[in-house]
């Protein structure tokens, strides 16, 4: 207990209540509804604090065995779970509670600590209905430690019931209710009393004093104030008993303490201000907007919050002709607000300016355009520095130019956050220091996803809009963490969400254009999936995305290169994925069986570097999607030939394919590096017919099979397969040769598939 004692006051000097007093005062009756600037002092005449004390109880309920190590004071005592927990405190009695402390533990893996973030607190007056308090968000460009961390609640409220719910795989030592021993209630219903108890210390100098204390309802109007007299002298603390006759309590009901010294001079570094909220949230914003933002143009858009209950706030957005499109909405009871604007035409600058209680956040150099997002691992994160290729274009003259670009604005997490979250947070890991969003210049682009520029570059040429670009991806990731943890989807049963929880959930009520997605390498060499279990994952990923953005939404992913570790059973899982999916309009995947990655070995060569070069050949051949299904252009070939069916006629197969034109190969260079070339020469293979089909009979033995195009159908036979039954192309780890291709220019995808008996 007297580690919380100690904690509390050194926090409270600093902002009483904790945190519970925000920036800003409400305004007197007579005064202006005008933001009021306060220069803070580096040392203030006089500090203020209010006691805060961890309050104890006895679980509730059939707790889980380890339940009481988050209670017992012992800091060597874990509490973990694979399975996500709900634990119920009861306090004995109704508490003035405003906040909470915990102490995360570190697990086997560094990154394992981070499953702490989403761990969320609860409060209840009767153990049925429980609010949300606070939320453990993620850090700014940091990892969690093995500290106390304490999350203030926007208002203090009474209640008697606390829960918490633990993600899985969070590891937690002790957990502290932090309770107001000294503000209460007395009186009847409708004619009550607030008793403030308030410590002053820390006095510059001898202070003769004029303490006032006043009550506001929701509407910012007052309904009580009280004035005290007192003298503060130098080394010495002295306790302040305020009394306030404020009729009927209200949810939403606000409090304000200041302090002057008879000249007139403010005291106090900040006035000090808190709510009757029932522990609702403080007035808050995602840490996705900043200056510089872009909103989906064309679409609804939408600006959210949290905020006192029953607090007003108001949201204006005004351009740069001075236009105003301006909307007031109330907080609810769990102090959630949003407010619906509208939608915009792509351009224009604009202000947004959002204002709860005296408190405004005013973010400037807004624009609309078309919003992207990149997910995926690391060939997806691969920045504009990664590669021989992209930095040449870096350092070219046409790289120096195109590169400084205001109608192109970027979020980008490269390296932000990667451990992921443990359960759902409403912050992406940014904090709140450095702005979510930038403008495209050489420094911004040096670090971009290199698919996601060249992709944003070509639109915003070619289309004249702006375009925006979430780079959401991190390498190395397998699907499980894109996924939300414990959900199924079809035969894949999600384990982690990490990535879901604390990259993809705070971009949910932001509208975007549509998604690239770029993954699955680490599911062939960590994981293991088979082919139906990728399938199922990535359909169902592409099914919960669309019902956070829309059924229709546009989302274009890759089948993966080819590499010298063999990828086949991923790459179908890819290809099957798109014909399971509930909807398959505007969705697409793009074949890059005949990247090589340009450098003959080594680096950003497919045959030993899992990232090859190339990246603007993957963005265009997003693009091809893009334009065909967002920007109106039809007659636009997305995709390469692509396998629907087969028949057997005595020992011939005969496969017909969806395509533009006729079948035909791809010329030798486009696939065919040196060792490429040197295979063919000493194969004596021929490149004008097409290759790496191969056929197998009931035995499941594939053999390498003469292919022959008539329209859009493959012909294949082998002497050594009588009564071929399977097929497959472009398969195992680093085909030579897969040329199979049709008017579109584009490669087919690698398949396997059975005859239907």
């Amino acid at each position: 207990m007297q580690r919380g004692m100690r904690k509390s006051r050194l926090l409270a000097g600093l902002l009483p209540f904790v945190l519970l007093f925000t920036l800003g005062a409400f305004s007197w009756p007579w005064e202006k509804e005008t933001p009021i600037t306060v220069i803070e002092e580096s040392v203030p005449d006089l500090k203020l604090y209010t006691a805060l004390e961890p309050v104890g109880g006895r679980l509730r309920g059939a707790a889980h065995p380890l339940a009481k190590n988050l209670y017992d004071g012992n800091e060597e005592t874990v509490f973990t779970d694979t399975k996500e927990r709900e634990i119920v405190l009861d306090l004995g009695k109704l508490h003035m509670l405003g906040g909470v402390r915990f102490l995360p533990a570190e697990g086997e893996k560094e990154t394992d600590i981070d499953r702490c973030i989403g761990t969320a607190f609860f409060v209840s007056r009767d153990n049925r209905t429980f609010q949300k308090a606070a939320v453990a968000e993620p850090l700014d460009h940091r990892s969690y430690t093995p500290e106390w961390k304490e999350l203030m609640f926007g208002g203090a409220g009474e209640f008697r019931y606390v829960k918490i719910v633990i993600p899985a795989g969070a590891s937690i030592k002790e957990v502290e209710w932090l309770a107001y021993p000294d503000w209460t209630y007395t009186g009847r219903v409708g004619n009550q009393q607030w008793n403030l108890r308030l410590c002053a210390y820390e006095a510059q100098r001898p202070l003769d004093a004029r303490v006032i204390a006043a009550a506001y309802n929701p509407q910012g109007v007052m309904k009580a104030m009280t004035v005290l007299e007192q003298t503060f002298l130098p080394g010495e603390d002295c306790t302040l008993d305020l009394h306030l006759a404020i009729g009927e309590r209200q949810i939403g009901d606000s409090y304000r303490v200041m302090a002057w010294e008879k000249s007139g001079k403010a005291l106090l570094a900040r006035e000090l201000r808190f709510y009757d909220t029932q522990a609702t949230p403080a007035f808050s914003m995602s840490n996705l907007f900043s200056d510089a933002m872009m909103f989906q143009a064309e679409k609804p858009l939408t600006v959210w919050g949290t905020a006192p209950a029953q607090s007003r706030v108001q949201v204006v957005l005004t351009n740069h002709q001075g236009e105003r499109w301006r909307e007031e909405t109330v907080a609810d009871t769990d102090g959630e607000w949003e407010a619906a604007m509208g939608s915009f035409p792509a351009g224009g600058s604009y202000t947004l300016t959002v204002d709860c209680g005296g408190e405004s956040k005013v973010f400037e150099d807004i624009t609309f355009g078309d919003i992207w997002l990149c997910m995926g691992q690391s060939n997806m994160d691969y920045h504009l520095l990664g590669g021989e290729d992209t930095i040449a274009y870096l350092k070219s003259r046409q790289g120096k130019k195109e590169t400084n670009n205001p109608n192109i604005r970027l979020v980008n997490l490269w390296t932000k956050g990667t451990g992921g979250a443990g359960g759902a947070v409403r912050n992406l890991p940014i904090g709140y220091v450095h702005p979510a969003w930038s403008v495209m210049n050489h420094e911004a682009a040096s670090y971009c996803s290199a698919i996601g520029y060249f992709f944003a570059q070509q639109i915003q040429k070619e289309y004249g809009i702006p375009v925006g670009i979430l780079n959401v991806a991190v390498g190395d990731t397998e699907i499980n963490r894109w996924l939300p943890y414990g959900e199924q989807f079809g035969s894949f049963s999600a384990s982690d969400g990490g990535l879901y929880y604390n990259r993809i959930l705070p971009l949910a009520r932001l509208q975007i254009r549509g998604i690239l997605m770029y993954q699955g390498e680490a599911d062939e060499y960590r994981t293991h999936l088979s082919t139906e279990a990728y399938r199922d994952a990535l359909s169902g990923l592409v099914d919960l995305y669309r019902s956070i953005w829309g059924e229709d939404l546009p989302f274009y992913w890759t089948q993966l290169t080819r590499y010298k570790s063999d990828e086949s059973l991923i790459r179908q899982g890819q290809r099957l994925a798109l014909s399971k999916i509930s909807n398959p309009s505007n969705a697409g995947i793009v074949s890059l069986m005949d990247i090589y990655g340009e450098y003959e070995s080594g680096a950003g060569n497919c045959r030993e570097d899992i990232h090859p070069h190339q990246k603007q050949e993957v963005a265009d051949r997003f693009l091809r999607y893009a334009k065909r299904d967002v920007y109106g252009e039809e007659d636009v070939l997305a995709s390469g030939p692509t396998y629907q069916s087969m028949r057997r006629m005595e020992n011939v197969l005969e496969l017909t394919f969806a395509c533009s034109g006729d079948l035909t190969v791809l010329p030798q260079e486009r696939y065919a590096d040196a060792k490429g070339r040197a295979w063919i020469l000493e194969n004596k293979m021929d490149a004008g017919k097409p290759q790496e089909f191969e056929i197998a009979g009931s035995d499941g033995v594939f053999y390498r099979a003469e292919a022959e195009l008539q329209g859009n159908c493959v012909i294949l036979k082998s002497e050594k397969v009588l009564h071929p039954v399977k097929v497959r192309y472009a398969w195992g780890a680093y085909p030579e040769m897969p040329n199979l291709t049709d008017g579109s220019g584009l490669p087919a995808l690698s398949f396997c598939a059975e005859l239907e008996e």
